[in-house]
């Protein structure tokens, strides 16, 4: 199930919950419990979600292209910065982006948001062993989530759908007070 799921990380999502619900069923198989949950289960067997797997594989990509340790072609996929001053994360530049298919998924831009929130004491281990060991104790998952996000298309729905309840609720309830007037 992590057979290059770098490359297909970026599927729709109801495609990675179908993947999560397979390894779900394969848990619940090997350990013959109906009754626990997902994340008991991943802890039981010593597993990390499929999701936060691929985030950590990122993660250690861009250590590797941050330490120049694989080829030039998947070095050449990011941008560093060019610039002499001095900010907090001025590792890797993260693009700008028109679509949110072709821009926010993708590798390009993932990588260098994710190398962002990692804490520095990680980002500056001496060796990728260490890197890999202190990196798979962290949920990646609730470090990238957006706290607010209103870009994407799913939020902008919910959002719109819950004001239109609303303003449909009050405009009911003000047809009706005017019908009793």
């Amino acid at each position: 199930m992590t057979y290059s799921h770098l490359v297909w990380h970026f599927c729709r999502s109801s495609d990675a919950r179908r993947l999560e619900r397979i390894q779900e069923r394969a848990l619940r198989a090997v350990f013959c419990d109906i009754s626990s949950s997902y994340d008991s289960l991943l802890s039981k067997a010593g597993l990390c979600t499929l999701k936060n797997r691929r985030l950590l594989d990122i993660a250690i990509l861009m250590y590797k292209v941050m330490n120049n340790l694989c080829p030039n072609y998947i070095c050449r996929l990011f941008q560093f910065p060019n610039t002499s001053y001095l900010l907090r994360n001025n590792d890797f530049t993260v693009p700008r982006f028109n679509t949110v298919t072709c821009g926010k998924h993708s590798l390009r831009y993932l990588g260098p948001k994710i190398w962002g929130v990692i804490p520095k004491t990680i980002r500056e281990s001496v060796s990728l062993s260490s890197f890999k060991n202190t990196l798979h104790k962290m949920d990646l998952v609730i470090l990238c989530e957006d706290k607010k996000c209103t870009t994407c298309v799913l939020c902008n729905l919910q959002f719109f759908f819950i004001y239109q309840t609303h303003f449909y609720n009050l405009l009911l309830l003000i047809l009706y007070i005017v019908y009793l007037a």
